[in-house]
């Protein structure tokens, strides 16, 4: 007599199963029509990655440039430099230029030169305003993003999101 197989494992397998037919189309199964949208949407989204690319980068040169004129402050800010610099690794292991269709393809940017303000409370500050900013740019990233990009923008921004909270009320100290 044959092994009963318990529903919740047949359930699983139907899911499965149905993902993967529903799936096939998308992995260009279909006509010309699917191509051209998932061309589209692959282009959308390495702007979105190229964007968040650029503005890690910045937040980098950023850091950096506070670090090299307050280095006073360099075991406050380092472990937030740290973070921005695994970032930018994992933003770039993303990047993949010239793969498929994409002559057209931005190049990466290169970090902006930064300038820190005079003064270890206006380099606090503007290092919280500029954590500010970049966790609600990942956020709005994220929503133009497909899910995988997305959870990254969306863990990333939330890093970011952390630095300014414990960069609040630094800036008088």
């Amino acid at each position: 007599m044959p092994e009963r197989v318990p529903a919740a494992a047949l359930r699983r397998r139907a899911v499965l199963g149905a993902g993967a037919a529903l799936g096939l189309p998308l992995l260009g199964g279909c006509g010309g029509a699917g191509r051209d949208a998932g061309t589209a949407a692959a282009r959308a989204e390495l702007a979105v990655l190229i964007g968040a690319i650029g503005a890690e980068q910045d937040l980098v040169a950023l850091y950096e440039a506070v670090r090299g004129a307050h280095a006073s402050l360099a075991a406050r800010i380092d472990p937030a430099l740290a973070h921005h610099r695994e970032h930018l690794a994992v933003l770039k292991r993303h990047y993949r230029p010239g793969s498929g269709d994409r002559a057209d393809e931005a190049p990466l940017p290169a970090p902006r030169a930064q300038r820190a303000p005079d003064g270890q409370a206006r380099a606090l500050a503007a290092l919280r305003q500029a954590e500010e900013r970049a966790a609600a740019a990942r956020a709005a990233e994220a929503g133009r993003a497909g899910p995988g990009l997305a959870q990254l923008l969306a863990s990333i921004g939330a890093c970011e999101a952390g630095h300014a909270a414990a960069l609040e009320g630094t800036a008088g100290a």
